[in-house]
């Protein structure tokens, strides 16, 4: 009796090639792949009273000396098993009270503090003495020492901006406590020569550049208005850029202060990186989407890749300034970066 011939599939197949942990391209099909980027993260706003009851529960219930930082982190709600505001950055807000001090670390993620609430309390970063001031932004690259300490007899809180989901999806995350309960002093800010805020060289090649501070940011920012036209998309935008290169805040990280002035409206656009933003002065209403997010001081809210997005100042008489984070410097050095205007 002759026996029947075995006809090969493209099931039989794939089922072998899984037995042998191998997969075949034609599995993914052609519905996978979309002429424009996609994300999984979601627009969403967070308002400042609770963002701000929270931290003050914390702050009778959760030690420095339990958590390393006390911190309420922004928690993106479509990335709830990564616990993350987005994909590539995290956004938290930190709160140190007064004769707290919260021994140094380091990290391969990058991070940055942008002042809020109180002055007088200081981060050391790789031996500067930092002092805070509202509006500041202080650096700490990836594997700086830093710590924070808060003699200044008030509270203070700050926003904390870190690369941590970035660092982590390529499996390089490190943490690294300091041998000692605090570094030693070297230097202050002021004793480095610094141009805040803008792409201009500093005169001193050898400073370590860490500390943005919101007077030089604040006079920058009105000799915009004074001066130049804004942008059709984001307003008056005054990036933080590194003052020997004019280069990004960090290397995954660009930081950036966008004033709108009353009434202003922008144009809506969309780009393949993603932002996050605070409302640091003023009230306003941003559109990412379909979707409309009316914000006060205090609040912040998240813009992923490929929304489109437009903001607008509701008041008319004073200026709204939003602060913003992105993930823009990662995507321009990968040449993945693109923007384009919506509905034209």
């Amino acid at each position: 009796m002759k026996q029947a011939t075995v006809t090969d599939s493209v099931e039989l197949l794939n089922r072998d090639m899984s037995e042998k942990n191998l997969g075949g391209h034609w599995q993914l099909g052609l519905e996978s792949y979309l002429p424009y980027p996609e994300t999984t993260v979601q627009p969403c706003l967070w308002k400042w009273k609770d963002v701000h009851e929270s931290l003050m529960r914390a702050g009778e219930v959760v030690s420095i000396e339990q958590a390393e930082r006390r911190t309420v982190r922004l928690l993106n709600p479509a990335l709830k098993d990564r616990q993350a505001t987005t994909h590539t950055i995290q956004f938290s807000f930190q709160y140190v009270k007064a004769g707290e001090h919260a021994r140094p670390h380091r990290h391969t993620a990058a991070a940055f503090r942008f002042i809020l609430k109180g002055s007088g309390a200081y981060t050391t970063v790789n031996g500067q003495k930092c002092v805070m001031e509202e509006g500041d932004l202080i650096l700490t690259p990836q594997l700086t020492w830093h710590d924070h300490t808060n003699d200044s007899g008030k509270p203070i809180i700050w926003l904390d901006g870190l690369d941590i989901p970035l660092v982590q999806s390529l499996q390089q995350l490190l943490f690294e406590p300091y041998p000692k309960d605090a570094q030693p002093i070297e230097k202050t800010s002021d004793e480095v020569v610094l141009f805040q805020g803008s792409a201009r060289p500093s005169s001193d090649p050898a400073a370590d550049f860490f500390h943005y501070k919101w007077s030089d940011a604040q006079r920058n920012l009105r000799v915009l208005v004074e001066t130049a036209s804004p942008d059709r998309f984001d307003g008056y935008v005054l990036e933080f850029c590194k003052p020997m290169t004019g280069g990004p805040t960090m290397p995954t990280i660009q930081c950036a202060l966008k004033l709108l002035r009353p009434g202003q409206e922008t144009e809506p656009h969309r780009h393949t990186s993603t932002a996050i933003y605070h409302a640091f002065r003023g009230s306003g209403s941003s559109y990412v989407g379909d979707q409309r997010f009316d914000w006060e001081a205090g609040d912040s809210f998240v813009v992923p890749l490929w929304y489109p997005h437009r903001h607008l100042n509701r008041a008319q008489s004073e200026d709204a300034i939003l602060f913003s984070m992105s993930d823009t410097p990662a995507l321009k050095a990968l040449e993945l970066y693109r923007e384009e205007p919506v509905g034209q």
